[in-house]
């Protein structure tokens, strides 16, 4: 819905003509208000008919935060008033340097800003995207009788009509004014009444205690500081000191992994070829891991329309979120995730029995979000990010808890495999956790570390039990990773919202083999996590831990895994051999071919985390062998904070057989050839 505001000082409105073949009945040909009237043109547009109650209340706020903002004016005024006085006190009396300031004036006497009453007006020139349904003409009269009903005298201008009027701005600072209004579905989020527990590795539950001020008080049962800082964290303050630049973002630029684009809206990314070599082998190793797990592959439309009622009903939860697009007479929103349209096929398509658990895997490129300004966070939060996305349809509540336990192990293998430390979260309804806490229980107690457990008392949204792996980043903030959820309502055919209204759901169901009709429950199941959200989890873990574990990525995801060094330029010829072994095996070694000393190549190899490092002298092309610094990535340092273990004089097969090691069932992915080589080497940063 947009609406433009002008203040009038009266108004006047004659029906004219029909504008269109069925327009809303008005007896009245002529409306005539005096005093001071608050002019609302509102155009009604195709996602607002899927529920004229719902826009017409948002559009009566939106008119009423008008009113105060007029009525409010004048006393807002002469409290800035208030507070240029008490500056120029302290500048005059010499408290204070600088310039005196100038008083506010009004534009209008202030009795002008007032509003008597409200005309609500049909106005179909805001919008190029008007709906065409019939319940679009209720709006202007619901939105009227809201704010009668609110002791707000209003009347409205009727819908289909050709009409003249007249209007006669006031013209003060506010008596002109324009609003976007989104449909917004807001779910009761009853986060006052969350119950915090801890569930400790042996399977105790502690309560978690808050000072007055509802400061979390650390529990003396834990002494994992880090954990601690987790729960700071995440029961604390989630804001990020914007003063402090995230460690993660130096990385990802001196690496020339990815970087910021200023010709793009904030929070999309540009991805260098090292970037993209991580990308698309996280992208390989997941789509892997699921295939063999079972599921399979789908992959949907980046936009959908607003017109279908089952998408908008979805949409409409995240109003303030959404990036749109148009195509001619019509418009589309990009996808906030893959639910909406993959929900959507499983409605229309025939579902058997045996199908079931249908695992439904979606590598999202892209998703977007349009995050708040304030939000945007490096590889962290972002508006346009890929998403890994599985969905899984479940017979029913006794099967989805079964396939939910086995997601819950492949989950910790995946960022097991990726080298992140991560942190366990519940959250649940009190009386899901109540009947099936004897399994999550256990579950947490596999991970020998605490676990955070919220509990609600009634159920938030679509699901009834949540799980979260979280991430600590240098800065101590938590961030979410891979996450899991038990949805019992996505697949239903109607569902009683909050404020008692039937709404569509998108009505998946299957005939089970004792011929009754049923809707199954939907695990929604993000694996790792976006894949951005990823990358900053390694690099900030690998900082926040740097003191203690040697940083680096893992053998198999590391952009780089061989770094060729020669003592001097007699060996490159053995070098340049050794290079195409390597490549060829299919393993992603480069060489550092510039005219530097040995000890600065070293150097240069340890800032990068290259995890394999060769040294090439006059003894190793002699003996047709090669010594080997090897990267502790992940481990304890060794003597004298070594971050390496020499291995000396072995073959190039035996190098082969380390790496097939290191990267055994993991992906491999070719280096480009101008990369290969530091003289050939391209730079994307000055």
């Amino acid at each position: 819905m947009k609406i433009l505001l002008i203040h009038s000082e009266g108004v006047e409105v004659t029906k004219n003509k029909e504008a269109t073949s069925n327009p809303q009945e008005f007896p009245e040909n002529l409306i005539k208000m005096d005093g001071l009237i608050l002019v609302a043109y509102v155009s009604v547009e195709d996602q607002d008919s899927y529920d004229t109650d719902l826009i017409s209340n948002q559009g009566a706020k939106v008119i009423e935060e008008a009113i105060l903002q007029i009525t409010n004016f004048p006393e807002n005024i002469r409290q800035k008033n208030e507070e240029v006085r008490e500056h120029n006190k302290k500048v005059e009396s010499g408290k204070i340097k600088g310039q005196q300031r100038k008083f506010f004036e009004l534009i209008k006497d202030r009795s002008m800003y007032r509003v008597d009453k409200v005309l609500v007006y049909p106005w179909a020139h805001l919008s190029k995207f008007l709906s065409n349904e019939m319940n679009a003409m209720e709006v202007c009269p619901k939105i009227a009788k809201i704010l009668n009903d609110k002791g707000i005298e209003a009347r409205y201008s009727p819908f289909g009509w050709y009409k003249s009027f007249k209007i006669n701005c006031i013209g003060h600072e506010v008596a002109e004014m324009y609003r976007d209004v989104k449909l917004a579905i807001k779910p009761e989020e009853e986060l006052k009444n969350s119950v915090f527990k801890l569930i400790t590795p042996a399977g105790k539950e502690i309560d978690l205690n808050f000072d007055e001020n509802q400061k979390l008080l650390p529990p003396k049962e834990i002494k994992d500081e880090d954990f601690n800082i987790f729960l700071k964290s995440e029961l604390g303050s989630r804001i990020v000191d914007k003063s402090i630049e995230p460690v993660h973002i130096k990385v990802m630029k001196e690496f020339e992994l990815v970087d910021f684009d200023p010709n793009t809206d904030s929070g999309n990314l540009r991805w260098y070829s090292k970037g993209v070599i991580m990308k698309n082998l996280i992208k390989n190793y997941i789509e892997d891991r699921l295939i063999d797990y079972g599921a399979i592959l789908v992959d949907t439309p980046v936009m959908y329309t607003v017109k279908n009622k089952k998408l908008t009903a979805q949409t409409a939860r995240f109003p303030a979120r959404s990036y749109w697009v148009e195509s001619g007479k019509d418009r589309y929103l990009l996808r906030y995730a893959s639910d909406f349209l993959l929900f959507d096929l499983f409605s229309q398509m025939n579902l058997k029995p045996h199908y079931l658990p249908l695992r439904a895997y979606e590598y999202e490129q892209y998703a977007f979000r349009r995050e708040q300004e304030g939000e945007i966070s490096g590889l962290r939060r972002l508006r346009g990010f890929i998403m890994p996305d599985m969905h899984t349809l479940c017979k029913d509540l006794e099967s989805s808890i079964d396939e939910f336990k086995k997601q819950y192990e492949l989950i910790k293998n995946l960022e097991n495999d990726l080298g992140i430390k991560s942190y366990v979260i519940f959250r649940a309804t009190q009386d899901f956790y109540k009947e099936n806490k004897g399994w999550i229980i256990g579950l947490v107690k596999s991970e020998k570390n605490p676990a955070l457990l919220e509990l609600w008392e009634d159920r938030y949204y679509y699901y009834i039990l949540k799980f979260e792996r979280n991430v600590l980043s240098a800065q101590g903030k938590s961030a979410t990773l891979a996450t899991n959820q038990i949805d019992v309502e996505s697949s239903l055919e109607y569902m009683r919202d909050t404020d008692g209204v039937e709404r569509q759901k998108y009505n998946i169901s299957f005939i089970d083999t004792d011929g009754q009709l049923k809707h199954p429950i939907i695990l929604h199941n993000s694996p790792t996590g976006a894949v951005e959200r990823v990358l900053w989890g390694l690099i900030e873990s690998a900082i926040r831990y740097s003191d203690k574990l040697v940083p680096g990525f893992k053998t198999w995801l590391s952009p780089i895994q061989v770094r060729i060094i020669t003592v001097s330029e007699d060996q490159n010829k053995y070098a340049d051999k050794i290079l195409d072994i390597i490549n060829k095996s299919g393993y992603r070694a480069d060489f550092d071919d510039r005219d530097e000393k040995l000890g600065k190549k070293i150097r240069q190899a340890e800032i990068e985390w290259i995890p394999y490092t060769i040294i090439i002298g006059k003894n190793e092309e002699e003996q047709q062998n090669i010594s080997i610094r090897k990267r502790l990535i992940g481990q304890p340092f060794g003597p004298n904070k070594s971050t390496v273990e020499q291995i000396n004089n072995i073959k190039v097969s035996q190098l082969i057989e380390l790496l097939e090691e290191d990267t055994r069932s993991f992906p491999k992915y070719k280096l480009p050839i101008p990369f290969r080589k530091f003289s050939t080497k391209i730079y994307f940063r000055r």
